[in-house]
């Protein structure tokens, strides 16, 4: 008898029914899918708004025309409009500047010491050729500044000669203050006037030509603000350099000085009449505050009352040139204290730039410190009438790539600033630094003897850097322009010798990605 054997096989249909998830199951994967999608999708779509909106580097910002650029300044009224007028494409070429700073253009006496407030010196041109100079000037993207003497009159004015005894500061009680002037600290500030049987005031010496006008009489700073009312309605100026400005009022009680008081400068109204004056300019034109001396940059209260708080309450744009920052000559100036006093400053810290400027006739000087300068935030002003014939055209050459540099690279424009003094050798190095970009440093010796030192470098290739530019002129020197230099080893320089170099940072494509 055989026996039917029977295996027990599922039909396809069973098979479906017992491998297939449940519904819920697969509206599960479902659901995980497209919410896997979604996140997927949004995530991308946070990076590209991210990129967008917060990019991995500070957006650099359109530079404004006076920053770090060249004010070529003319001291001394030498030159007439018209002469100027000729010359300026080939001072712009020659010094790649981008304002001419012109003295004074009122009638002077012989003491350089203005007469009157509104008209122009004759010497100089009139009404016609200082618009057309102005006018050419714009043309050709240069901006014009103008000193405006705020302090004095010369004792040669109108005024002066008709008795018009208001319009100045007497002291009635009799020479009782131990004021010195500004040019002599032994001669009094005092001179005696025998018609009146009094002293009057002049805080400037100038062979005793000045007199100090009374900023306490209206009738005075009526006549000076309306003065520059009328400068600024017709004539085009794109600046005013106030002359004097920290020393327009002082003390009406007449009180001596001692070291830490000073009763004839920074006094509250003079504060006062610089945020009158503003509302008298337009806003975009800078006001100038030339040789403010330092006895009040330390703290906030010299930021806000000379270039306004952060509300910007006094308008426009404020550029101070500071007395201890000016570089008097290598003699009786540290410029490598000057530099270390600076970067200290309340102006690093508040990110406050100002003009630099230098009295010294050494040329190899002045171009080692204007590139000093060109690394930190501000402009720098060379005097034409002292300094603009002495630099040659080797040093013009440096100087303007340097200025193109400062002015036109990112590093410089919103990068940070680090800077050292190499305590063997007293270099001073200023180091420019900005995410994805590469370094850029000046390496300068200061020092009145040839010294060496080793640079560390923190961040990237050291062994091959660049040299930008050099003032270094020994034939066959191992640091040409474009040559390439192990930073490993030790830098030797001679007095006012410097170098520019600029390198990769170590991973420099990360800063694409991150």
């Amino acid at each position: 008898m055989v026996q039917a054997s029977h295996v027990d096989e599922s039909t396809d249909e069973f098979k479906t029914k017992e491998n297939s998830p449940p519904s819920w199951l697969k509206r599960a994967r479902i659901i995980a899918a497209l919410i896997y999608i979604f996140l997927q999708t949004a995530y991308f779509i946070f990076i590209i708004v991210c990129i967008a909106v917060y990019p991995r580097c500070q957006q650099a910002a359109e530079t404004p025309w006076w920053l770090n650029s060249v004010f070529l300044r003319f001291s001394t009224p030498t030159m007439k409009f018209n002469d100027l007028n000729e010359k300026l494409t080939d001072y712009k070429n020659n010094f790649s500047m981008q304002t001419i700073w012109l003295s004074s253009v009122l009638p002077l006496s012989n003491e350089l010491n203005p007469l009157t407030w509104t008209d122009i010196d004759a010497t100089l041109g009139n009404n016609s050729t200082l618009i057309n100079l102005i006018d050419r000037a714009h043309e050709n993207n240069i901006r014009i500044i103008v000193d405006y003497p705020l302090n004095h009159l010369s004792i040669q004015s109108s005024y002066f000669i008709s008795n018009d005894d208001d319009y100045f500061v007497w002291n009635e009680q009799g020479n009782t203050s131990n004021w010195m002037t500004i040019d002599n600290n032994q001669e009094s500030a005092w001179t005696f006037n025998n018609r009146k049987n009094s002293f009057y005031l002049h805080q400037f010496y100038d062979n005793h030509d000045s007199i100090d006008i009374n900023y306490r009489n209206n009738r005075v700073l009526n006549d000076t603000i309306n003065s520059f009312s009328y400068w600024n309605r017709n004539f085009q100026f794109d600046g005013f350099n106030l002359q004097g400005i920290s020393y327009t009022y002082e003390d009406y009680e007449y009180r001596n000085e001692t070291d830490n008081i000073k009763r004839t400068r920074h006094l509250d109204e003079d504060y006062l009449l610089l945020a009158r004056i503003r509302t008298e300019i337009d806003k975009e034109k800078i006001l100038l505050l030339d040789s403010i001396d330092s006895l009040a940059t330390t703290n906030d209260e010299f930021l806000t009352r000379y270039y306004g708080d952060k509300n910007g309450y006094l308008g426009g744009v404020q550029l101070a040139s500071l007395n201890n920052f000016i570089l008097i000559d290598e003699f009786q100036t540290n410029i490598t204290m000057l530099f270390n006093n600076y970067y200290n400053s309340i102006f690093i810290k508040q990110d406050q730039p100002f003009i630099w400027s230098s009295l010294s006739i050494n040329s190899k000087l002045n171009e080692a410190f204007f590139a000093a300068c060109l690394f930190h935030k501000g402009a720098i002003s060379i005097d034409i009438n002292k300094q603009g014939e002495q630099f040659t055209n080797d040093q013009l050459d440096r100087l303007r790539q340097i200025t193109k540099f400062a002015q036109t690279l990112d590093v410089f424009r919103v990068g940070n600033i680090q800077q050292n003094i190499l305590s063997n050798s007293q270099f001073l190095t200023i180091e420019r630094t900005r995410r994805g970009a590469r370094h850029h440093m000046i390496i300068i010796n200061f020092s009145n003897t040839e010294q060496e030192d080793t640079i560390e470098l923190k961040d990237g290739v050291t062994n091959a850097v660049e040299v930008l530019v050099t003032n270094i002129l020994d034939s066959g020197t191992k640091y040409e322009t474009n040559a390439l230099i192990d930073m490993t080893k030790s830098i030797r320089l001679k007095p006012y010798e410097y170098l520019i170099i600029r390198w990769s940072p170590s991973i420099d494509g990360l800063g694409i990605i991150f």
